[in-house]
């Protein structure tokens, strides 16, 4: 957890201690991912996002397989070249392995964009129902499981399968 996350939550800490005198603050602890994850729309995503990175990376397979032949055969060569057609041929090839990397790095961006835009719906139904659930139990405050820095909670704290019947599978 970064140390902004750490002073954050402190800070919340030391602001909400005088409500917990005053008054009962209860919190619950929800496994957002987990629910995501293991539901229909989720597994159905997580497929589309397998499918999505395989068609972005089979034409890479092949290409760097060509690349490493050309290098190979540039090194098995360059012996008997002559030194300006081999200066030539190497800055060929570092040309075509840098267009390579960008391609690589283009698609990897593509891939993420893909991701993000397939899980929005899901979590934005996720905080619905994260919301549906902390209505109804009364909850001052919802932690993910996963990303507040919960190092201990009390089981009894936990609403993940509130909040999955609210979500749906």
């Amino acid at each position: 957890m970064s140390k902004v996350g750490v002073g954050l939550l402190l800070t919340a800490v030391l602001v909400l201690t005088p409500m917990w005198a005053a008054a009962e603050f209860k919190v619950g602890v929800v496994d957002g991912m987990d629910i995501v994850s293991k539901s229909a729309a989720g597994k159905g995503v997580q497929d589309s996002i397998k499918r999505k990175s395989e068609e972005l990376g089979k034409p890479f397979a092949q290409r760097r397989q060509e690349l490493a032949k050309q290098v190979e055969d540039f090194q098995k060569q360059a012996s008997v070249r002559k030194e300006d057609a081999r200066k030539t041929k190497a800055a060929e090839l570092e040309k075509k392995m840098q267009d390579f990397q960008k391609q690589g790095t283009d698609a990897e961006k593509q891939l993420q964009q893909f991701q993000e835009q397939q899980l929005a719906p899901l979590f934005q139904k996720l905080e619905g129902a994260v919301k549906a659930v902390a209505t109804q139990e009364k909850l001052d405050m919802v932690l993910d499981k996963r990303n507040a820095g919960l190092l201990f909670m009390d089981p009894k704290l936990e609403i993940t399968d509130k909040v999955r019947s609210k979500f749906g599978n």
